[in-house]
């Protein structure tokens, strides 16, 4: 097919990426480890460890998945912590000893971990310390081992390089901490294998919108390839040996995962781990320290850095480049970050079914905040109607989507990942867009949210900006409910910025910027909408 898009690619940014270049994901740790081993990989609470560190505390652990456990590659290995240093060394361990990371949600209840446990087949169940008790719980009801990563290990891991060996004999004792595995697994060898590109390295589980949760299986060829397009695409703007990334949306997520965890292992760049990302204060404190380069953020999050005087107080000159991930990026959200950093907000797209990148802003682009920008390289992106054809340049159609980083299918869900996939191998995404002559790709909706009034079509991120760009509105959330007259109608959640604000104001407001069909029916104030780990809004918790 015609890649139109690629004529906006900037200068350097090739058509093709060649994920050939690595074998698995662990050789990005091992390839920088071996290039850059006194350069700071990750700083978390104010302790750092280098590429040196990370590499060799990380093969202690595939040392003990092996040699101490006993696993075979294969073995699925589940990762349930927030944005630590222990998540990233317990994931490359995994990863070099040739196991599956299966990551799971530390606010899960303990129902949704053994449901995890048990449909994954998690043989081991790395948790933090905060949900010991449901953990244990869970992981004890499906024969899953558990270890403990505890707060107070983060400041012992960049002295356990010269802590002395543990013995042989106090090696047989089954560690209940992290800590204790890795000493377990120091100053040991174990068998290394070579491992094949095509071998599962993540179940990575979907939101779960309907039913059960599914795991996308994502290869290691898979997940390199996204890596690669990010970095290729980032180049121009990330260039540097002094890259600083603050991560603060969870890593067990698809996008923190990918485009900061891996992609900072794979260019050797800092990684500023944030546990919390309701933290405001200690989020700024580290911004000060650290004059971020790269950031990933929410609409919310973003939202809520702007409402916090602090934040508005630091000094933005090192930021290169912005993100927004999750959901569509606000457009009055993406001009205010603009003005008070002077970096743009460059959307993005993806789904955890493509590791997840789809589509990025070009950098140094503006003037497209509205789009999630064109599609990366080796990727093609279609639009098809209700038919199966291919949607015309600004007509709506359901996004597919074909290329290297794309999964292989669903786990243990042979008829599902059938179906989720069209004749000519493009993934189907549930999402609704639309693509103009330049190949600039704008979300419309997702399929199932599309809301009909009186025989229209009307999709909620269109009503969800007109009523966010009222300036008492702090954010919203839309959806259809039932109504005798007209089908469907609409229903807008709001918090406020001003308690005065009624819903006859707001009504107002949408009949200057909308058409009569597509104006609410009914406006419901809260003080807060409910949202994911990311800060996506949850539309389906307000039906």
């Amino acid at each position: 097919m015609e890649r139109k898009w690629l004529e906006q690619y900037p200068h350097g940014v090739p058509a093709d990426i060649e994920p050939g270049e690595y074998e698995s994901i662990a050789d990005f740790l091992t390839g920088t480890a071996a290039a850059h081993p006194a350069r700071t990989a990750l700083c978390c609470a104010d302790v750092e460890l280098d590429y040196a560190a990370m590499a060799e505390l990380s093969e202690s652990f595939a040392t003990y998945l092996q040699v101490i456990e006993r696993l075979p590659p294969g073995s699925r290995v589940a990762l349930m912590m927030p944005n630590v240093p222990q998540y990233s060394l317990a994931l490359f361990g995994v990863l070099r000893a040739g196991m599956v990371v299966v990551n799971l949600n530390p606010h899960y209840t303990e129902r949704e971990v053994r449901f995890h446990l048990e449909d994954s087949g998690a043989a081991i169940l790395v948790a933090w310390e905060g949900a010991h008790a449901m953990a244990r719980a869970a992981a004890s009801e499906v024969n899953c081992r558990l270890i403990l990563a505890t707060p107070e290990e983060i400041a012992k891991l960049p002295f356990l390089r010269n802590a002395p060996a543990r013995t042989h004999e106090d090696a047989q004792e089954a560690p209940t901490s992290f800590v204790a595995a890795l000493e377990a697994g120091r100053h040991r060898s174990r068998p290394h294998s070579p491992l094949a590109p095509d071998a599962i390295a993540f179940l990575q589980y979907t939101g779960g919108t309907t039913g059960n949760p599914k795991a996308a299986v994502l290869t290691h060829r898979n997940v390199i390839a996204n890596v690669l397009q990010l970095s290729t695409w980032l180049r121009p703007a990330l260039d540097g040996a002094d890259v600083c990334v603050v991560t603060v949306l969870p890593m067990y997520h698809i996008m923190a995962l990918t485009g900061n965890c891996l992609l900072s292992a794979a260019r050797g760049w800092k990684n500023v781990l944030i546990p919390d990302p309701r933290d405001l204060p200690t989020f700024v404190e580290q911004w000060r320290k650290h004059r971020f380069s790269f950031f990933v953020g929410v609409n919310t999050l973003f939202n809520a850095l702007m409402d916090f005087e602090p934040f508005g107080e630091l000094n933005f000159t090192g930021l290169a480049y912005t993100c927004g991930a999750g959901a569509a990026v606000q457009p009055t959200v993406a001009e205010k970050w603009r003005k008070l950093t002077g970096c743009a907000l460059s959307g993005g797209y993806g789904l955890t079914e493509a590791s997840p990148t789809v589509c990025m802003t070009p950098v140094g682009v503006t003037g497209r905040e509205q789009t999630v920008g064109v599609p990366v390289p080796s990727t093609e992106v279609r639009l098809l109607d209700d038919e199966g054809r291919d949607a015309e340049p600004g007509i709506p159609g359901e996004i597919v989507v074909k290329g290297p980083q794309v999964m292989s299918g669903y786990w243990n869900r042979p008829e599902e990942a059938q179906s989720s996939f069209t004749s000519d191998a493009f993934v189907r995404t549930g999402d609704i867009a639309v693509m103009d002559e330049q190949g600039y790709v704008t979300i419309v909706d997702r399929k199932k949210d599309l809301v009909l009034v009186s025989g229209f079509n009307v999709y909620p991120n269109e009503i969800e900006k007109v009523v966010a760009s009222h300036p008492d509105v702090s954010e919203c959330a839309c959806i259809g409910v039932q109504d005798a007259k007209t089908g469907e109608a609409l229903k807008v959640f709001v918090v406020a910025r001003d308690s005065r604000l009624t819903a006859d104001a707001l009504q107002a407001w949408c009949r200057k910027n909308l058409t009569s069909y597509k104006v609410p029916r009914q406006f419901e104030f809260r003080q807060a909408l409910p949202k994911s780990t990311v800060g996506k809004i949850l539309r389906r918790a307000l039906r």
